[in-house]
């Protein structure tokens, strides 16, 4: 038997991917990735799914996959290339390529396998739905496996488990206070209601539901005025996605990948019915009794086509493809100008950013400093990060800097990796040596403002008031709390950039409290609901840390249960599509709050 290993390098969208290709008697054994900052959560699944397919096919002549195609066509071509140059040429084995229809009868009908779209999905198929969940990319999670696990756990069984006696000061109205209070009031109040009366619902089905594990979140951020966010162990919302949907199909669900909804129809009465999803070699039309549309926000769109100078760090697939699909149905839409803005990320490709919110937060606390490029502090670091935020944006260039010391960076950098950076991208920042942005320079206080471009006359003077402060603690200039008043220590100091950058669309379609869409005679649509990002409202024009998933747990939960009591009391026939009178509503006994 005769074996060797290929060396190949393929360009991602991060940066360089390093892979082994094993070769057995000139058959493609495996490929085995050995270096890559690619986003795990995508790149997993991606690579995972592309592997697959090049052993069935001994062959490097197989489809990238859908949502990651640069990437996994570079892999194919690097792939290929190696084989050439080693002169090696593996018999490919036949695939069947031909394209495919396929018809569906459905109970429910999911778009898009986000956490909003697979708890709207599992919570139908928990109520003796059939349902099937569609997916246009190659992968499940859309933007959620980007936004870490962090959930609120308000009026849970969790929070009684994990908090004790002081998840009794949390309340459903407590929550909608904060809620109201950080969005400056800018809230939907009955999408903000519906949000905290099913959030522990919801948190505490999905657990059950999917056997997940949940700990007291590390970091507790203080926009939230009790203890009420949990994690998974990991922080990982890839493990969290991946085992949600391997619930659902192992629970008797349906999963189809690379199926991008392309139409929705209607029957002759002008009932929506059925819709049409395209993949690369299927063409799959769904009949249904409910739909359930929760396929992500429209960020990366609104970025392409120049609706906003901020920085985008979402995933380039939440391209609001619904606007297109859906145009026939006449949807009320509203505040699709809102973005989420945060104050804290780095820039890994161009106009790409990953969050730096929860290193920010800790480091904060440990008593890091917020200074503009005049080397003056900007606002009282404690605060919650809106008012870092304003700060920046008041700035002439919209930029401030972060001045940590060595004690303060250790704690920083875990955080990074933890929450989605790799090693790499670090040293990669810190290489530029503060030539271009992401500014990332460490030395003394004179050379980190020099290679950040910091006056530091300025702030020299700035860091002596404030290490009086800390040693006094108290902080005339801003009021910071002492308990974050911290003096800096040695002499090696970091300095990290911040800007505004934005990932989550805040407005959307409207839709009533069961989560069902209105016509823009604010008239419910039979047949059609929605969760997560795409209804706009519930956490106003700014959410606090931990919303938009606990807004996509809840309004997928609530969706879900609406969607399965309609494909009880709607009698559609789907072999005619003729859509009958509704039979009379029983009493609800799903247990959404509306």
């Amino acid at each position: 038997m005769s074996k060797e290993t290929l060396k190949a390098q393929a360009q991602g969208r991060n940066g360089e991917i390093d892979f082994d290709i094993e070769i057995e008697n000139r058959e493609i054994a495996d490929i085995k990735v050995t270096k890559s900052s690619e986003t795990k959560a995508v790149f997993n699944q991606a690579f995972g799914q592309l592997r697959d397919n090049v052993l069935a096919a001994n062959s490097f002549n197989v489809d990238a996959v859908s949502g990651a195609t640069i990437m996994t066509k570079a892999i194919l071509e690097s792939g290929q290339k190696a084989l050439d140059e080693a002169g090696l040429m593996p018999a490919p084995r036949p695939v069947d390529r031909s394209h495919k229809a396929v018809t569906l009868d459905v109970d429910v009908a999911v778009v898009g396998s986000g956490m909003a779209g697979l708890i709207a999905a599992c919570r139908a198929l928990s109520m003796g739905k059939k349902v099937v969940v569609l997916e246009k990319n190659g992968y499940v999670g859309g933007a959620s496996i980007l936004n870490g696990s962090n959930v609120t756990a308000t009026g849970s069984k969790l929070a009684k488990k994990l908090f004790g006696s002081l998840a009794e000061e949390d309340s459903a109205q407590r929550l909608f206070d904060d809620i109201t209070r950080e969005c400056r009031g800018t809230n939907y109040p009955e999408m903000s209601h519906l949000l905290a009366d099913n959030i522990g619902k919801a948190i505490d089905f999905i657990t059950d539901f999917a056997g997940l594990t949940y700990q007291k979140a590390e970091t507790q951020t203080i926009e939230h005025s009790v203890n009420r966010q949990v994690e998974m162990p990991s922080q990982s919302s890839y493990e969290v996605v991946t085992k949600v949907a391997d619930a659902f199909k192992a629970k008797g669900g349906i999963l189809l990948t690379d199926a991008r909804v392309e139409e929705l129809k209607k029957n002759p009465a002008g009932v929506l019915t059925s819709l049409v999803a395209e993949g690369k070699h299927q063409t799959t039309t769904v009949n249904f009794k409910s739909l359930v549309l929760a396929a992500g926000g429209w960020g990366a769109k609104d970025f392409k086509e120049h609706k906003t100078d901020i920085p985008y760090y979402g995933p380039m697939t939440s391209t609001g493809d619904y606007f297109g699909f859906a145009k026939g149905m006449n949807l009320v839409t509203r505040n699709l100008d809102w973005y989420k803005v945060y104050p804290h990320g780095l820039e890994v490709e161009p106009g790409i950013a990953k969050l730096t919110t929860y290193s920010t937060k800790e480091a904060s606390d440990m008593g890091a400093i917020f200074v503009n490029r005049a080397g003056k502090r900007v606002v009282n670091e404690s605060l919650p990060y809106t008012h870092f935020r304003d700060a920046i944006a008041n700035e002439k260039d919209k930029t401030c800097f972060v001045l940590m010391d060595q004690r303060i960076w250790d704690r920083y950098y875990e955080l990074m990796l933890k929450y989605g950076f790799t090693a790499e991208e670090v040293q990669g920042f810190f290489a530029n040596d503060g030539k271009k942005s992401p500014v990332l320079v460490k030395g003394d206080l004179a050379t980190v403002a020099q290679k950040a471009g910091i006056d530091y006359g300025n702030l020299k003077e700035t860091f002596d008031h404030y290490q009086e402060y800390a040693k006094a603690g108290r902080d005339p200039e801003f009021g910071r709390d002492a308990k974050f008043l911290h003096e800096l220590e040695g002499d090696t100091y970091y300095v990290i950039e911040q800007k505004l950058r934005f990932c989550t669309t805040m407005g959307g379609y409207e839709a009533t409290k069961d989560m069902q869409l209105l016509d823009n005679d604010f008239k419910p649509v039979a047949n059609f609901y929605a969760a997560g990002e795409l209804v706009g409202g519930a956490n106003g024009k700014d959410s606090m840390p931990s919303m938009m998933n606990s807004w996509s747990y809840a309004s997928g939960f609530v969706a879900g249960t609406a969607a399965a009591d309609n494909a009880n009391n709607y009698a559609v026939d789907v072999v005619t599509s003729a859509s009958h009178a509704p039979a009379p509503k029983p009493e609800a006994t799903s247990g959404a709050s509306h």
